[in-house]
């Protein structure tokens, strides 16, 4: 692993490039660097969870005890990452949620206006870093739709929307409800939206998710956003660094004004559902004390199912 150090419009990012070394000058990204602390945090506490990979770059990471699949979580990498980028942080949240299904996605390899065309992994065209920039995103939808299915999937039960290499968690039909998006930079970004503006699958009513986790994120076309009827109590939990040199701290707080403001307007809307949670010191990465927030914040959304207290239909 190559890590690298550039500055464009004025801003810092921390590249990791595997195998062979970008060129600095020309690629901005938002892959996950981790410093060695959490590094060997994340190692020494790494459960053998079963790990399925698909022909699309998806990895899923089954509970040790299948009997115990009762909640999922799909976890959206930044621009330039896969996938495999996070296996490690999610094998950290896994051994303190054994009920949780992680299911990761890997973006579609495309042009980035931001770097020249180049093409990389990414859920959307970024042409920009200004707010302006934001409101295009072109690809967004596209990525939704992506999305969306894999939460279909694990309402349905139906996990054979792609061919896995290994064998994936046997597919429990869950409430949407018992389904959290998470993601980190341009995947909390997608994340963000997608669980906010959507609706469930022939119907004009909103996910109605478990709940939203943004890491270092931002809300993309923050004009058009609008949110879904039934989706007003979502509970999200935005986690940033407060020295975040690619996705400024501030970006928290402005999501944070934007989705709160909409939700006043809604009847029933809970305006207070928007949590930010700051890191001191923490740039554009994740700490081990962030990834304990975010364990807490699950537990406290799906948290396990016990024999008593069944999930219902929906």
């Amino acid at each position: 692993i190559t890590i690298h150090k550039l500055r464009q419009k004025n801003l810092y990012a921390n590249i990791i490039t595997v195998e062979r070394p970008m060129r600095p000058s020309l690629f901005f990204t938002t892959s996950l660097s981790l410093s060695s602390r959490v590094v060997r945090a994340l190692s020494s506490s790494t459960a053998l969870n079963a790990i399925s990979r698909s022909s699309d770059g998806t990895i899923t990471i089954s509970p040790q005890n299948e009997a115990k699949h009762s909640a999922t979580v799909i976890l959206c990498h930044g621009l330039g990452d896969t996938a495999n980028g996070w296996v490690e942080p999610t094998q950290y949240l896994a051994n303190q949620l054994p009920h949780v299904k992680w299911i990761l996605p890997t973006a579609p390899t495309q042009p980035v206006t931001l770097n020249g065309g180049m093409p990389m992994p990414s859920w959307y065209d970024i042409v920009g870093l200004d707010s302006r920039s934001s409101e295009f995103c072109n690809g967004l939808d596209e990525s939704m739709e992506r999305i969306l299915s894999l939460v279909e999937n694990e309402v349905s039960g139906d996990d054979t929307s792609s061919t896995a290499t290994a064998t994936a968690c046997v597919n429990h039909p869950l409430d949407y409800s018992r389904i959290v998006l998470a993601g980190f930079s341009q995947g909390g970004a997608l994340a963000l939206y997608t669980g906010m503006t959507q609706s469930r699958k022939q119907s004009t009513v909103g996910l109605g998710l478990g709940g939203i986790t943004v890491m270092s994120g931002y809300l993309p076309r923050s004009k058009a956003f609008a949110i879904a009827a039934g989706s007003e109590n979502t509970p999200i939990l935005h986690c940033h660094g407060e020295q975040d040199s690619v996705v400024p701290v501030q970006a928290a707080a402005l999501s944070k004004e934007r989705v709160s403001s909409l939700l006043k307007e809604i009847d029933g809307g809970n305006d207070d559902s928007y949590e930010v949670k700051t890191y001191a010191g923490l740039d554009h990465s994740v700490a081990i004390e962030e990834l304990n927030d975010v364990a807490v914040f699950l537990k406290r959304v799906i948290p396990p199912i016990t024999d008593d207290n069944a999930q219902g239909d929906d």
